[in-house]
């Protein structure tokens, strides 16, 4: 007899609070793809995401404007790969829903996807990259059809603070402004970003 209270099947993106896991979202929701659950880690001692700098509270806050459920999971960093793909692990397998599908908001990091996709791969999850490979014209201007929507540089690296601070706009001003060694979208760790929603 077949059971009739299997769990629901689910996407789960990977929400950083910045640019790019955005960008990814909307890219994915563009497609009439099944909404997704947000997934994202944070420091277990400050309660903040790494990288990104956000306060997991604001991330709350921004899961409740997209009106989209949101998993939590407090990590001690620096964490290892191994203790990292294990957590997540569990709480996929734990999760109200069925997860089989990852979302990520990489844009042209080669080592990182591959990464992904193997070890991801490795545990039963198929990888998908809605932005892969976008160009920045075009995600600048998915970025600006938004309406109440606004993007902040939340951290810079120690090496571009002298020309980039945080509580910048992320615009199309902002990038045209950047000197060559800066990618618009600071894929190499430049600066991270945080969507604000009005």
């Amino acid at each position: 007899m077949q059971s009739t209270n299997k769990k629901p099947e689910k996407p789960v993106l990977f929400w950083s609070g910045g640019k790019d896991s955005y960008l990814a979202l909307l890219e994915w929701q563009s497609n009439e793809n099944p909404e997704p659950i947000l997934i994202t880690t944070y420091d277990d001692e400050t309660g903040v995401v790494p990288f990104q700098e956000i306060p997991i509270s604001r991330i709350q806050r921004q899961a409740l404007k997209l009106e989209l459920p949101l998993i939590t999971i407090p990590l001690s960093h620096p964490v290892d790969n191994r203790s990292y793909l294990s957590t997540l692990k569990i709480e996929f397998t734990s999760a109200p829903y069925r997860v089989t599908d990852l979302i990520f908001g990489d844009i042209h990091l080669q080592d990182i996807r591959e990464w992904r996709v193997k070890e991801f791969g490795n545990l039963g999850f198929k990888c998908h990259f809605p932005i892969w490979k976008k160009s920045t014209e075009e995600l600048l201007t998915l970025l600006e059809k938004q309406k109440k929507v606004t993007v902040k540089l939340r951290s810079v690296s120690e090496s571009h603070r002298n020309r980039i601070k945080p509580g910048m706009t992320f615009n199309r001003k902002f990038i045209e402004s950047l000197p060559d060694d800066i990618d618009p979208f600071g894929e190499y760790g430049e600066f991270h970003t945080e969507v604000i929603f009005d």
